[in-house]
C-alpha cells in the first residue's frame, strides 16, 4: 500500500486539504489553550476606595431633608452601587444677578439649597481614568444618582483616592 493513492488521498482515507484543516484546528486549539493559561491574574484591576465630593444644586428644603448620611447611592441608569453618603453640607443656593448699576452680584435664591455630599465609594483606578461602573469620575462631570426614594442630578467636585 502506497502513501498516496491515484485520487490524492493519504492512506486512501484523507486528502491533503483535510489534513491541513485538521492541523490548523490543532495549532489554533493549542495556541488558545496557551493564551488562556498565560493570563496573569495580577493584571486584573480591582476597585479601590475613594472619597468623592459631589454638589447637588438648587434643591428644595423638603427634598434636601430626605438625603441622609448612610444612604447608598447608585448610578441612575445601571443601578451599579457608587457608594455610601458619609457627610452632607447644606448651603443656601446663590445665583449671579445684575444690579441696576450694571454690576453682577451673588444673591441667595429663596427656599433653595446647594448640597455638597461626600461619598465613600469604590472605583477602578487606572493611569487614564477613575471609573465607577461605566461612568468616568472626573471633576466637572455630571452624575445622575438614585436611591430607593430620590434621585440626584450632581456634578463631581473632588475625587480623592484613599490609602488601603
Amino acid at each position: 500500500m502506497s502513501l498516496m493513492d491515484d485520487k490524492g488521498r493519504i492512506f486512501g482515507k484523507f486528502n491533503i486539504l483535510d489534513l491541513f484543516i485538521i492541523a490548523m484546528i490543532i495549532v489554533l486549539g493549542v495556541g488558545g489553550f496557551y493564551k488562556v493559561k498565560k493570563v496573569n491574574p495580577t493584571n486584573i484591576i480591582k476597585p479601590k476606595p475613594i472619597d468623592l465630593k459631589i454638589i447637588v444644586m438648587e434643591r428644595e428644603k423638603f427634598s434636601a431633608d430626605m438625603i441622609k448620611e448612610g444612604d447608598i447611592l447608585k448610578e441612575y441608569d445601571t443601578g451599579i452601587v457608587l457608594g455610601e453618603i458619609t457627610d452632607i453640607e447644606v448651603n443656601p443656593a446663590a445665583a449671579e444677578v445684575a444690579t441696576i448699576d450694571g454690576e453682577i452680584k451673588m444673591a441667595e435664591i429663596p427656599d433653595r439649597y446647594d448640597l455638597i455630599i461626600t461619598v465613600d465609594a469604590k472605583a477602578m483606578i487606572t493611569e487614564n481614568a477613575i471609573m465607577s461602573g461605566n461612568k468616568e469620575l472626573r471633576i466637572g462631570n455630571k452624575l445622575v444618582l438614585r436611591t430607593k426614594t430620590y434621585a440626584l442630578d450632581s456634578i463631581v467636585l473632588e475625587v480623592n483616592p484613599k490609602e488601603e
